[in-house]
């Protein structure tokens, strides 16, 4: 008698895992990146105790740029899929210097800093036509970082805490920067389709803008 219930709790200890195994399998896990939770077509699962989440969601929360190539099977996140060597790495020195000069002094309200780095007929759509005269958006940049380049080009991820608006807290762009030679900037001019709006952002831990 006492054998058959040893083997009866055996037995319901053993349901008992799968069933929680089973459980655990089915559960979406969430996933945050810079504290907002991500979106994606294809849901993150636990398979084996592991989360295995869709590497271009991951990506593309973070602003990295991700390529597939199909032909080889291979992923490249912030790589070029065509390197062969170093080009170019002068030039992109002195764009991204003068990039994020322009944006200091904009986001400073330095209007003559910005004035000077400006080519004649600058073009821009990041501020309204008062700038640099008069007021504009009272946003604070908190993160710039650039993500793609080309010949005289230059794009620059910019993350700002907004103070002025009710519906977010924080909004991130891509500027994409042209250039008339090495010391001057023709225009600054936003990619259609980059604009995101957040509730809140984290830069690192103990870090973060927003609710």
């Amino acid at each position: 008698m006492k054998r058959i219930v040893k083997i009866g709790l055996a037995g319901i200890l053993l349901t008992t895992v799968f069933c929680a195994g089973a459980y655990a399998s089915t559960v979406v896990p969430k996933v945050f990146v810079h504290g907002n939770i991500t979106q994606s077509t294809t849901a993150p699962k636990i398979i084996d105790g592991t989360v295995y989440v869709p590497l271009r969601t991951i990506s593309e929360g973070l602003g990295a740029n991700i390529q597939w190539d199909n032909k080889s099977k291979t992923v490249y996140v912030n790589s070029d899929p065509n390197f062969k060597t170093e080009t170019g790495s002068v030039s992109y020195v002195n764009e991204r210097d003068l990039a994020f000069n322009w944006i200091m002094a904009y986001d400073d309200r330095r209007k003559e800093d910005v004035l000077a780095l400006n080519a004649p007929g600058f073009r821009t759509d990041i501020y309204n036509e008062s700038f640099p005269i008069g007021n504009y958006n009272m946003a604070s940049i908190i993160e710039m970082q650039p993500v793609d380049r080309s010949e005289n080009t230059l794009t620059v991820r910019i993350v700002q805490r907004v103070t002025a608006e009710d519906d977010y807290n924080v909004k991130v762009e891509k500027w994409k920067f042209t250039f008339e030679g090495t010391n001057k900037i023709n225009s600054v001019m936003i990619v259609p389709k980059s604009t995101q709006y957040l509730e809140r952002y984290t830069l690192f831990p103990g870090t973060s803008f927003g609710e």
